[in-house]
């Protein structure tokens, strides 16, 4: 998705909560996750803290920490459910005007803006608002299922892990692989095993199946080497590179590297633009370390600094 329209639909949802008004209504302790907790404890009449955190994506121990607000504003009480160690959330008479006064404001809104439109279009926007809630939702629960695992000495595992790149390299790039091309795997005691760890990773869906991976290998005290870093194809720009690239980073600061070298096929376009996006340059295959083992199948050599890596990294995926 181009730069552009990211920056333009952020615009466009800031623009929303501007006039649908949250602001104006997040004053003093009523801010967003008051008002949303009102809503969703008058739609659930079993609702109960976890429910409650899970409906607002928030933590257990933030969401009760609020809800004892709520309770001593006598917004909201407890009642005994059919297990006694859970209680459930309702709204009390003063929370349900709080609401009252809450739906009345946000449909006034609406039902104003919705004066300037026709009913298509009205259909149009509710049907284009739902779309791009789902797309949230699905790239969230992504984000959230996917699991960074550590290899282990188990040799099926690894041979999963192998199966899943061969999958890449043969099938989608059809490129001529050798039986002893991702050997390392098997191997990984040679090359990514030290300073007493396993020196890489691999990523899995929901289901446990393997999507992608990505080893560190040793080349001196000061440098390291990115190796069998893949990702599926149905999960790629969704978050599971970068996922696996900050279990990799983690390790490098853990073991002090301040330069990363990698290399790479032409044809893997893709991956090139996602390792320029995080601060790697190219360089020649003589300007690599004389520990740096060039595979056969390598056409592109890239290095950077570490440090840049991390600050090109965002923040939140710290």
């Amino acid at each position: 998705m181009k730069k552009e329209r990211i920056n333009t639909l952020r615009h466009l949802s800031r623009r929303l909560i501007r006039e649908l008004g949250i602001l104006q209504l997040s004053k003093g302790q009523k801010n967003p996750q008051y008002w949303h907790a009102l809503i969703e404890i008058s739609k659930e009449p079993e609702m109960t803290i976890a429910k409650l955190a899970d409906a607002l994506l928030l933590s257990a121990s933030t969401t009760s920490r609020f809800i004892t607000s709520l309770v001593k504003q006598d917004l909201v009480a407890f009642k005994g459910g059919s297990d006694r160690r859970e209680k459930h959330l309702f709204l009390t008479e003063k929370g349900t005007q709080d609401l009252e006064n809450i739906d009345g404001f946000s449909n006034d809104k609406v039902k104003r803006a919705f004066e300037f439109l026709e009913v298509d279009d009205q259909k149009h926007i509710i049907l284009a608002i739902q779309k791009y809630g789902d797309a949230l939702e699905k790239s969230r629960l992504c984000r959230d299922q996917v699991k960074i695992l550590t290899l282990s000495t188990s040799r099926t595992l690894r041979k999963q892990i192998i199966a899943m790149v061969e999958n890449i390299q043969k099938r989608e790039f059809s490129l001529p692989i050798r039986e002893d091309t991702n050997e390392c795997v098997l191997k990984a005691e040679q090359e990514f095993y030290y300073n007493h760890s396993y020196n890489f990773w691999y990523a899995t869906d929901n289901a446990g199946t393997i999507i992608g991976s990505i080893g560190l290998k040793k080349l001196d005290p000061q440098t390291a080497e990115i190796k069998k870093f893949f990702v599926d194809q149905s999960y790629r720009r969704k978050g599971v590179a970068q996922k696996l690239l900050m279990a990799l980073m983690r390790a490098v600061e853990k073991h002090g590297f301040s330069r990363l070298y990698l290399g790479t096929i032409d044809c893997f376009q893709e991956a090139l633009r996602f390792y320029e996006k995080y601060g790697f340059t190219q360089v020649s295959q003589q300007a690599l370390p004389n520990t740096f083992k060039v595979n056969p199948l390598d056409s592109l050599f890239l290095t950077a600094e570490t440090e840049e890596v991390r600050k090109k990294l965002m923040p939140s995926e710290w």
